[in-house]
């Protein structure tokens, strides 16, 4: 999916952490840069009617927050009637009650917590605060793709430092990729 255009449907709430700011250090995901508390509710039809007054059909892709506590095959139904294919990007905590067009796991806890087992691509954030949240630790993983995706650290030195780390690990890793997200770099949010 990488360089693909896609509309995104970015869903708050998730499992990992509750969105307060307070509370993001202690969290599961202290580099999580989803909002929470900004969103609208909306019907499957409702996320239609405003996928195409942008006037583009193709890829949609679901991310959260954690899409896997909100969505289901009725969602995914309808966007596939309106004639969009559906991605969605999970951490892998719970399985996916939707048949979907493409599946990215990014896991957020350790392997014996993951619940899923196959998907199209499968992308370990680097270098993860958490040392049983790294990439041998999910080889088993059936994925098409693997990715290693530097953390954005929020200020562009650590940014950077972040990504040397992960180009230098993808050199003692086989079969892995390097993932950039290209929206930030674009200007594109």
């Amino acid at each position: 999916m990488t360089g693909t255009v896609c509309h995104f449907v970015r869903l708050s709430g998730c499992n990992m952490w509750d969105g307060r700011p307070v509370t993001r250090e202690a969290s599961k995901c202290p580099f999580c840069d989803t909002d929470f508390f900004t969103h609208t509710m909306m019907t499957a039809d409702s996320v239609v009617e405003r996928l195409d007054s942008l006037g583009r059909k193709g890829w949609v892709t679901i991310s959260g927050g954690e899409p896997a506590l909100q969505v289901d095959q009725h969602l995914i139904d309808t966007l596939h009637d309106a004639s969009y294919l559906v991605a969605i990007e999970t951490n892998g905590t719970k399985q996916v009650n939707a048949v979907v067009d493409y599946l990215t796991l990014s896991p957020k806890l350790p392997r014996a917590q993951t619940v899923i087992e196959h998907c199209d691509t499968l992308k370990v954030l680097y270098p993860h605060p958490n040392p049983l949240i790294q990439p041998e630790c999910f080889e088993d993983i059936n994925a098409q793709i693997k990715y290693l995706q530097p953390i954005d650290g929020g200020h562009v030195e650590d940014s950077q430092a972040n990504l040397q780390k992960t180009i230098d690990k993808l050199y003692t890793l086989n079969g892995w990729r390097l993932s950039l997200q290209t929206h930030k770099y674009a200007g594109v949010e």
